[in-house]
């Protein structure tokens, strides 16, 4: 999580009560599996050591966004965000290397205590560093997507996995890791309990200033007084930080969001007009390339001849091909 968005989601899911209720919600369909008051503090940031075969040290640094420990009646699991602003076609190798080595790091916890306490009972408890009776906490990873266009990269290692026709036998014998991924349009926001139902909610309708209105006008007695954390959170989220300005309420650490109304209502009429501007403007280009490519002109020609950019003016030629000759511009712009 390097930027300001994922600052104020770091610092709004500190509060015990949005973490849990971000899983109960979403992996649990509002089932309250995971208590605020189970859960711990752990670091997100921690090294392993250890020793390949040939006996050189080998280091690994892993980085968690935001990590608690939830204690059980006998044990405790570990439950993990990873938040998310762009598509990463990596994902599933990502967290599974991620969550590998938070096992990793458990078996060489466990393994120095037995070294230190020398209660091995036989070699290969010795050679594994672990008893037979030992266990690892589980550990659950979710990956908090907050884009404003949906997923499209693979959420399991098999959508990865270039798997040859004549090797489609062998594909139940490959491990699969599944991707939690959370986002927007996959989640029921009436099963969150906590301000994330409205974060959700607006989430949904990112694009639709006129929606998000009537929704916060529908739900005003709680825009009328949240929490600055979820308001901060909210106006990064939704891109929108220039255009809001929240009456604040600074006695109770509150925010009034329906001063907000008109902000919203603006933002939604100035980016309808600059996108339709850009594209505009994209469409033209296309045309003044086409014509002079029904001129027989050449692509570093075209570009020198109309002041643009060599690239921008390659895709459009290379776009503008399979509409040869009528060059249909608003065809070649969704090309």
């Amino acid at each position: 999580m390097p930027n300001e968005k994922d600052a104020v989601i770091k610092k709004f899911l500190e509060k015990p009560e949005n973490f849990s209720d971000l899983f109960n919600g979403s992996l649990f369909q509002g089932k309250q599996v995971l208590k605020a008051d189970m859960l711990g503090d752990l670091p997100g940031e921690s090294m392993i050591s250890f020793s390949d075969k040939e006996g050189k040290k080998v280091s690994a640094r892993r980085y968690r966004d935001v990590i608690r420990k939830a204690s059980g009646r006998t044990t405790y699991a570990v439950f993990v965000v990873e938040g998310q602003e762009k598509t990463h076609y990596a994902m599933p190798v990502r967290e599974m290397v991620y969550d590998a080595l938070s096992y990793a790091a458990q078996v060489k916890e466990i393994s120095d205590r037995h070294r230190r306490d020398k209660d091995y009972r036989d070699s290969s408890e010795f050679l594994s560093g672990l008893l037979r009776e030992d266990r690892l906490a589980p550990v659950i990873t979710i990956c908090l997507y907050y884009g404003t266009e949906e997923w499209e990269g693979p959420r399991e290692l098999y959508d990865l996995l270039d798997i040859p026709e004549e090797y489609e036998d062998m594909k139940p014998f490959m491990s699969n890791y599944k991707v939690n991924l959370v986002q927007p349009a996959d989640v029921d926001s009436e099963n969150f309990r906590t301000d994330l139902k409205l974060i959700f909610s607006l989430l949904a309708m990112s694009s639709d200033g006129m929606g998000m209105r009537k929704y916060i006008q529908e739900h005003s007695e709680e825009f009328s007084h949240i929490p600055y954390e979820t308001y901060d959170c909210l106006r990064e989220l939704l891109h929108v930080d220039k255009w809001w300005k929240a009456e604040s309420k600074k006695e109770k650490g509150e925010v009034d969001m329906c001063r907000a109304l008109e902000e919203i209502a603006e933002m939604a009429r100035q980016e309808g007009k600059s996108e339709g501007q850009e594209n505009g403007e994209q469409i033209m280009l296309i045309k003044f390339v086409t014509r002079k490519l029904l001129k027989g002109k050449q692509e570093e020609e075209i570009a020198l001849e109309l002041d643009e950019d060599r690239d921008t003016v390659t895709r459009i030629c290379r776009a503008a091909a399979k509409f040869a000759p009528e060059y249909d511009s608003e065809a070649i712009y969704v090309k």
